[in-house]
């Protein structure tokens, strides 16, 4: 018995299981591109349309995430692009507010948003931080979700922005969307490089 239990807490210990790890430097993606294809450089995948748009299926639904991005680009934007999404839908509308939620990692007023809800019911955590200063170079963004009621967090460059959650635990997210998000509203930044996109994933 002594040595089944460190063998159980390494189990129980183990990662989360990182289901997407892409270098977009290789000039290929394993995700669909439905709307606009954006387009591989020596640097990474630039959006090169409003609609540029990366889509990946999980396969099922993850209560928990972490994600890490690396971009590069017209990242001081006023109105509010989407960076990063994950939806519970893979196709969402206004209008359609009785089963949604979704996480976002956002650009907005010159700084950014992090956001996590589960619209029926009405609950949200949204904040944003104040302007912050972008720089011609390359920029680590990290978010994490928790739809079974922990912290949700953003990053950037391994500094913490934001943190929130609410009390509203739901199944968990499986569509992942970069540059246009899922509504179709918020539009990309033509001129955006991304170059590194992981996503690990957790039940627990």
């Amino acid at each position: 018995m002594s040595t089944l239990f460190p063998i159980l807490s390494l189990l129980l210990a183990a990662p989360p299981a990182c289901v997407i790890d892409e270098d977009f430097t290789s000039g290929r993606t394993a995700a669909s591109r439905p709307r606009g294809p954006g387009e591989f450089t020596p640097e990474g995948w630039m959006v090169n349309s409003l609609a540029s748009q990366l889509k990946y299926d999980l396969g099922r639904h993850y209560k928990k995430g972490r994600v890490e991005l690396e971009i590069k680009g017209p990242l001081k934007q006023q109105p509010k692009h989407s960076l990063f999404s994950a939806w519970n839908e893979e196709a969402a509308s206004d209008g359609d507010r009785k089963t949604q939620g979704f996480f976002q990692l956002r650009l907005i007023d010159g700084g950014m948003m992090l956001r996590l809800t589960y619209r029926p019911g009405g609950r949200s955590f949204e904040q944003a931080v104040a302007p912050l200063e972008w720089q011609d170079k390359w920029y680590r963004i990290e978010g994490a979700w928790d739809t079974a009621g922990g912290e949700s967090t953003l990053r950037r460059d391994g500094v913490l922005l934001l943190s929130g959650k609410f009390n509203s635990p739901f199944e968990g997210l499986r569509w992942i969307f970069i540059g246009t998000d899922n509504y179709q509203r918020f539009a990309s930044i033509p001129g955006m490089v991304y170059r590194r996109l992981k996503v690990c994933v957790s039940q627990e």
